[in-house]
């Protein structure tokens, strides 16, 4: 799990840090409660959306497609999504840490250009399933010689998957492309989302695979039972 916050150096600025930290969290939830600020509104676009389409309990998922936790975490979704089926239906929300994870917005984006041609989840899927292949192992992050770099990487699963190569060429060079990444980004440091995976499972936010498998499924029996 990874995570964005960074530690004042001071006393004074700890304080500082700690105070604003209690008002803005004081200020969501009084957004929330007088029904201002919806944050867990499903409201990516439908290829980024998986599940049941009427479904009781809704999950929103905060990830980066570089974050090894978030790749673990990846088996606890499809774990969720099986177990319980149409009554859940999960929306992907990207939010690259690019500080620690220099390749994430690329995979971001890459996978976003999948989704227009229909190929969000397989996409979605190959990224966090061969991270350990895309990802440069070299020590400064930048791809050894014999390997290939993230993009090329990028351009051999779009061919996997049958994309159309021109197609998928435009997207990664168009601005809308990038702008959708920006736009969860945004939403996500609004909330705040301080951590990779982050979920929201009908509303209430839970950190990382293990906390999704264990106390969001817990949340969930609750919510189908007393919706």
């Amino acid at each position: 799990m990874y995570n964005i916050a960074m530690l004042p150096s001071s006393r004074v600025s700890r304080w500082a840090a700690s105070a604003a930290g209690v008002l803005a969290a004081s200020v969501l939830s009084v957004a929330v409660a007088r029904g201002h600020y919806k944050p867990y509104a499903a409201d990516a676009p439908p290829y980024r959306q998986l599940g049941g389409a009427a479904a009781k309990v809704q999950i929103v998922e905060y990830s980066d497609f570089q974050c090894p936790a978030c790749s673990a975490a990846h088996k606890s979704v499809k774990q969720v999504l099986s177990v319980y089926g149409e009554k859940t239906r999960v929306t992907f929300k990207h939010f690259p840490l690019e500080k620690a994870h220099p390749f994430a917005r690329a995979a971001a984006v890459a996978a976003e250009c999948a989704g227009r041609q229909g190929k969000f989840w397989d996409y979605h899927d190959v990224l966090f399933e061969r991270q350990k292949e895309w990802v440069p192992r070299h020590e400064e992050g930048k791809p050894a010689p014999s390997e290939k770099a993230p993009a090329e990487w990028f351009a051999a699963y779009a061919a996997q998957l049958r994309l159309d190569k021109a197609a998928f060429a435009a997207c990664l060079a168009d601005p809308a492309a990038n702008a959708a990444v920006d736009a969860d980004l945004e939403e996500g440091k609004n909330l705040p989302v301080g951590a990779t995976p982050t979920f929201f499972v009908a509303g209430k936010r839970f950190v990382g695979g293990r906390q999704l498998s264990t106390l969001g499924t817990l949340w969930i029996d609750k919510k189908l039972k007393n919706p």
